[in-house]
């Protein structure tokens, strides 16, 4: 009889190869090997171990990366505002005439929209301190600044003792020209300070609210606008507070940044 052949079964050859291995060292050290099937289950969770870590580790890199340009992104933001905070607005550096800045209401002026909290503040800290601070004017558009000179201009010239050239020159120091004055771009800001409390608490307080006074007396011939002290422009905390330290005008102070900055 004519015997037909067995299949041939890889699992129980190595199965069987791995009995007979299994006994010998038994039999030689009395160590257990793990069944072949238990070793590849080892593999397969080490390489799964290994693969999750090496995606976690890609997550947390470009987490890592994603936040290091989002912090970059914001600073590069932070420091574009503080430079528009600063910018100086006269006869050599016009604004243009449809240049609004975002503005927002406060009683009945406006004052561009980073403003509006910090000013809020003074007043109310003025306020729990007795003290009444009123503003006498703020934003004024172009088209106002353009009336607001020549009503000064007119007002001069009325006036015998003035020439053309002179009216014009003294008008200027007086009330800028449409789009030579700081009151466009909504940083500048007019208090009543006739009462001296106010004037005393307003020059006191007001660097750690960002404000400076814009035009003081001894800096009129580097502002070429006659000192007052009712002006304050907002520049924001850090940058006020170094202005009164270094006792600079915003024309001084913008000269010490690019300054220190062309010596990096």
């Amino acid at each position: 009889m004519s015997r037909s052949l067995t299949p041939f079964d890889k699992q129980n050859f190595k199965e069987s190869k791995w009995r007979r291995r299994q006994a010998r060292i038994e039999d030689e050290t009395g160590r257990i090997l793990p069944r072949p099937n238990v070793r590849r289950k080892v593999i397969v969770i080490i390489c799964a171990v290994v693969f999750v870590v090496a995606v976690c580790g890609g997550i947390v890199f470009f987490n890592s990366v994603t936040t290091q340009q989002k912090t970059e992104k914001f600073a590069a933001v932070q420091q574009q505002e503080s430079e528009t905070l600063l910018t100086v607005v006269n006869k050599e550096n016009p604004l243009s005439s449809d240049y609004v800045p975002e503005l927002k209401e406060i009683g009945s002026f406006k004052v561009r929209s980073d403003v509006y909290k910090p000013l809020t503040e003074l007043i109310n800290k003025g306020e729990s301190s007795g003290i009444n601070i009123k503003l006498t004017a703020a934003y004024i558009s172009y088209d106002e600044q353009n009336e607001l000179y020549h009503n000064k201009l007119n007002e001069l010239l009325s006036d015998k003792s003035y020439t053309n050239v002179r009216a014009e020159a003294q008008a200027q120091k007086l009330v800028p020209k449409a789009g030579c004055s700081e009151a466009q771009t909504g940083l500048l800001v007019s208090f009543n300070t006739d009462d001296s409390k106010v004037k005393n608490f307003i020059e006191m307080n007001c660097i750690e609210y960002g404000f400076v006074l814009r035009y003081p007396s001894d800096k009129e011939d580097i502002t070429k606008i006659s000192g007052n002290n009712y002006l304050y422009r907002y520049v924001g905390k850090d940058n006020a507070v170094k202005m009164r330290t270094y006792g600079m005008c915003l024309e001084e102070y913008n000269d010490y940044l690019l300054q220190q900055k062309n010596n990096k």
